[in-house]
């Protein structure tokens, strides 16, 4: 059930267990978390997970993070977005990068116009994890809405990126156009 009180209760009460400190049992304690309250926007949710983020721990972090883009679905949380973004430079770890780079585009998800900031922003970065972001961005901001300027900036870096996985996220993207 969505957002059910008693199964949050349950998470909450398993992350702060002293013997649920193993990186999978966090790992899946946050994404259960996560599905359980997708899309509500509970900001205090948020910051519990986000916690998770800040471990720096590549398999919690990386779950806290998907966790949190899927709290904060559609949302457009300028908050949350920064949040993502500045510790996408902090830390050296690539699967947190990557799941940032998921979380934002689930954040921004039919998001049109307000999401180009943010995919302007990510498509200028050296860090091509997080170009890989910006496609994705694109693709849940516009999903569905046959959007000609973002589907010739996918298809732009489809064939211009130096990094193979910006390249396949672009093209991977082309197809939520069509929805």
């Amino acid at each position: 059930a969505s957002n059910d009180p008693d199964i949050m209760a349950f998470y909450r009460e398993a992350l702060n267990r002293g013997s649920n400190q193993k990186e999978p049992i966090k790992h899946g304690i946050y994404l259960g978390m996560g599905l359980v309250a997708m899309a509500t926007h509970d900001h205090d949710l948020y910051e519990l997970v986000r916690e998770g983020i800040y471990i720096d721990n590549a398999i919690i972090g990386e779950a806290a993070s998907i966790a949190a883009g899927l709290i904060m679905v559609g949302s457009k949380d300028e908050g949350a977005i920064d949040d993502l973004i500045k510790y996408s430079h902090d830390t050296q770890h690539e699967k947190i990068i990557r799941a940032n780079a998921i979380a934002l585009a689930l954040i921004v998800y039919n998001a049109d116009e307000a999401a180009d900031t943010l995919i302007e922003q990510l498509s200028r970065e050296k860090d091509p994890i997080l170009r890989y972001g910006a496609m994705y961005c694109i693709g849940m901001a516009y999903c569905g809405s046959g959007n000609t300027a973002m589907l010739q900036k996918l298809i732009k870096f489809s064939v211009s990126d130096v990094s193979d996985d910006v390249r396949r996220a672009a093209l991977i993207n082309i197809g939520f156009f069509s929805l």
